[in-house]
């Protein structure tokens, strides 16, 4: 049967606020970075005439295939050497330098949106900026919130950058993190049920905020006018 005293100790054993909290902000600027600076980098090779822009986006596609522990290595020397661990800075500020598969997906959204709503504005003296603001983004809610869902969603189930990164910093520490120290310590003990009851708290936010998002991203689909 369900015992509510289960989540109440959780809460109180876990910490279960400053995880949320800690994870939130994480996540939310993370999610910030990760779709602005996609969008900026699709618009550049969606819309602009570059030369040689194949070959670039063709060796940023390449980028998804390096592994990650290929780069984590170098990476964590060049955070130490910035005075950068211990900190959220690593989890947050690369989110900020545009994600292949993001920049991908957007691009190749921005292809199909008709070019005679650009050159209409721009007639009207829109800068390049303002039409991706005023004619591009409107149209593209449904592509931002669905990158924008993954990266929140990869965001608060990474595990492995937090560990690294945090460790030694408990009051910085993510759900991910706080969830398998506090399963290591209870599950040994026969306390199973507070690792299934911690676990299901976790869950409270991405589930909410993906059926929340489901609702806009339909709405999008609608707004931009593709509706069938």
């Amino acid at each position: 049967s369900l015992k509510l005293d289960n989540f109440t100790s959780v809460l109180t054993l876990l910490d279960f606020p400053l995880l949320l909290r800690n994870t939130l902000v994480i996540a939310i600027l993370g999610t910030i970075g990760a779709v602005s600076s996609g969008v900026l980098v699709a618009f550049g090779f969606a819309r602009f005439r570059i030369p040689g822009k194949d070959g670039l986006f063709l060796v940023l596609i390449m980028t998804i295939m390096l592994p990650f522990q290929v780069l984590l290595i170098p990476q964590y020397i060049a955070f130490m050497a910035v005075g950068w661990t211990g900190t959220w800075l690593p989890l947050i500020v690369p989110h900020f330098f545009a994600n292949a598969y993001n920049v991908f997906l957007l691009r190749q959204y921005f292809r199909t949106l008709p070019r005679e709503l650009d050159e209409a504005a721009e007639l009207d003296g829109a800068s390049p900026l303002r039409v991706l603001w005023s004619v591009i983004i409107p149209q593209a809610w449904p592509v931002i919130i669905a990158v924008s869902l993954f990266h929140f969603f990869f965001t608060w189930n990474d595990f492995f950058a937090p560990l690294i990164y945090l460790t030694g910093h408990k009051e910085l520490a993510t759900m991910t993190v706080g969830l398998q120290e506090f399963s290591a310590v209870y599950a040994a003990s026969g306390s199973g049920f507070l690792t299934q009851a911690a676990a299901l708290l976790a869950m409270i936010v991405p589930v909410t905020i993906f059926f929340v998002a489901q609702r806009a991203f339909l709405r999008g689909v609608v707004i931009s006018g593709v509706e069938k």
